[in-house]
């Protein structure tokens, strides 16, 4: 019976020695596995190390422009002051700023008595002469008959043809005041010379008004034009028919047209001491205000066999003296000294033959590189 239990319990021991060594085997099996994936993360590290990665771009040879913006001003198509013709005070305003008006509409009144006395008194002074020259045609035509029948004679018969001839040019002297007259009266109704948008009234209701001044300004908007003012150098490389590019940025959105120069001024500001260029607008989709302020983009070099690189890939050395590109060939890091000629605050042109030949300009991942380095391109 004893010799039964203790072989019972012998066989217990086994079965926990035996559960206890393949537990051991499991856990040398995981810690081999561990070492293994060590070492090859530990390799993969080393190698990321060594090969540093890197964005690149190919370059390739054109030609580009190289341009400066300057800021210019909206105006319409045609702007017009318009004038008196005539003395007054003003009686009424008919349009008001931003209304838009027709050819020969109606602006604003005067009033003057003068003026409508006047054309009362040549309106009177012409029917009397009228009265007149009837009345002597009357009897000159009399005389006429008279004289063919022998009851007058030749010599009567020519003072009532003077007569007649000076009733004649009097009515047509007063003819010509009585037109005068009118047009004064007429011209007190000051008229709009063209269709467009009323941008300014300058007098106000009761206010006087002399010949010659300016009570209105007003636009057409059928077009747009933009005024720019450009240094010398500028000017002389801007011509009639020149397309060049306009933006309008406006809450944070740009708007660009292109625009055709209509006109370059040879003279300066006497102010600013710039030239003004005249861009025409003619998309009739532009709605933008006279006044607003624009940005016009206007060429003023081209360069042949130029590269045309990212802000990114421009460096330079730690005094600033001077300016390069890294280069990635077979693998490796070259430096290439260039002379950047920036087009914009993001990019610039570049020589393309001061590039090594079949190398990749390296646009991300330079910092910090040295020539030599072996790196790796990603996408």
């Amino acid at each position: 019976m004893r010799s039964w239990f203790r072989e019972r319990r012998m066989k217990g021991w086994l079965t926990l020695v035996l559960i206890f060594l393949g537990f051991l085997l499991v856990l040398f099996l995981l810690y081999a596995r561990f070492l293994q994936e060590r070492e090859s993360s530990v390799q993969k590290h080393s190698q990321d190390n060594v090969y540093r990665p890197i964005k690149v771009m190919t370059p390739v040879a054109s030609s580009g422009s190289v341009y400066t913006e300057v800021l210019g001003r909206v105006r319409g198509k045609q702007t017009v002051l318009v004038r008196t013709t005539v003395s007054g005070w003003v009686k009424r305003i008919d349009s008001g700023r931003g209304q838009e008006i027709e050819k020969d509409g109606i602006i604003l009144e005067l009033y003057d008595y003068r003026v409508e006395t006047r054309l009362d008194e040549a309106k009177y002074n012409l029917e009397s002469a009228k009265g007149k020259l009837a009345e002597a045609e009357r009897v000159y035509r009399r005389n006429v008959a008279l004289f063919e029948k022998g009851i007058v004679s030749e010599d009567e018969t020519d003072a009532s043809r003077n007569l007649l001839e000076t009733a004649s040019a009097g009515a047509k002297a007063l003819e010509a005041s009585y037109k005068r007259a009118k047009w004064n009266y007429e011209n007190l109704k000051i008229r709009s010379p063209i269709q467009g948008q009323i941008v300014e009234i300058v007098p106000d209701i009761g206010q006087e008004t002399r010949n010659g001044d300016v009570v209105a300004k007003v636009v057409n908007l059928s077009g747009r034009k933009v005024i720019a003012g450009v240094d010398v150098s500028v000017a002389r490389s801007v011509k009639r028919g020149d397309v060049l590019e306009v933006s309008l940025t406006r809450d944070g959105t740009v708007e660009t047209v292109v625009g055709e120069v209509d006109g370059v001024s040879p003279g300066s500001d006497d102010f600013s001491g710039t030239y003004d260029i005249e861009i025409a607008i003619s998309d009739p989709s532009v709605k933008w205000w006279p006044g607003e302020m624009v940005s016009v983009k206007i060429p003023v070099q081209t360069l042949d066999n130029v590269v045309r690189i990212p802000k990114t890939a421009v460096l330079s050395d730690s005094g600033g003296n001077f300016s390069f590109v890294l280069v990635e060939k077979n693998g490796e890091v070259l430096k290439a000294k260039v002379v950047p000629m920036w087009v914009d605050d993001n990019s610039a042109y570049i020589s393309f033959d001061s590039l090594p030949p079949a190398s990749r300009i390296i646009t991300e991942g330079n910092f910090g590189l040295l020539p030599g380095q072996p790196v790796k391109v990603v996408d």
